[in-house]
């Protein structure tokens, strides 16, 4: 919610697709649809068959498409095959995206949100969630140079510890002990400020990888 009131806020169309929990993006449309356009689009084909389809009908529907941010949090059944299927959708999305979006701007943008390992330590999602992690960074780079020609920039959020009730139920001991440099967590707020300033106030930056984790890689707590 926090990420499409921010958009919001800075006078954009926000239109939201949650295939697996379309109850939630239902639910943000109705609590922010007075503050700006919003529109759930949570009904229309994206991930399954052909990806360009679905996102130029959503296009479409809105007018236009200037920018797409991917939001992952894993849910608490989550297994290697789970992130196996989310990181081979998110690439075939991002390569649709990027076609589409070049269609209506030269200075478009997609942003790949996903979660530092060290979030999951101790816990059985430690190993493929690095595996998944490394996926999504290099194609992220390998897209931004493909499409960079087209006006369209592709960069990532790495998250550390977010203070998210799907996170949390997730976290082992260790980690809901951790503090970080800022003595705190991240908070949703946190995310839309650091998505915002890459789709919006980036013009120049492509191709990277911006970690915000409150300074855990630091390494003040071993991680």
């Amino acid at each position: 919610m926090a990420v499409a009131r921010e958009f919001n806020r800075r006078g954009m169309v926000v239109a939201l697709h949650d295939a697996q929990r379309p109850t939630v993006a239902a639910e943000i449309v109705r609590a922010l649809g007075s503050e700006g356009q919003m529109l759930d689009l949570s009904d229309m084909p994206l991930d399954q068959g052909d990806s360009e389809g679905g996102l130029a009908a959503i296009a479409e529907r809105c007018g236009r498409l200037d920018a797409l941010v991917n939001l992952y949090a894993p849910h608490t059944a989550a297994g290697p095959a789970d992130l196996q299927s989310y990181v081979f959708n998110l690439y075939r999305r991002n390569v649709a995206a990027a076609n589409i979006i070049a269609l209506h701007t030269n200075n478009g943008m997609i942003v790949n949100q996903f979660f530092l390992a060290s979030a999951f330590a101790d816990t059985d999602l430690a190993d493929c969630m690095a595996v998944a992690r490394g996926a999504v960074a290099s194609f992220t780079r390998i897209l931004a140079v493909q499409y960079g020609r087209l006006g369209v920039r592709v960069n990532g959020l790495l998250l550390g510890l977010l203070d998210a009730p799907e996170i949390t139920a997730l976290a082992s001991e260790r980690v809901l002990a951790a503090t970080t440099p800022l003595r705190r967590w991240a908070e949703s707020v946190d995310v839309a400020m650091s998505i915002a300033f890459l789709v919006l106030d980036s013009n120049y930056i492509t191709g990277q990888l911006l970690i915000m984790d409150g300074g855990l890689t630091g390494g003040g707590n071993g991680f």
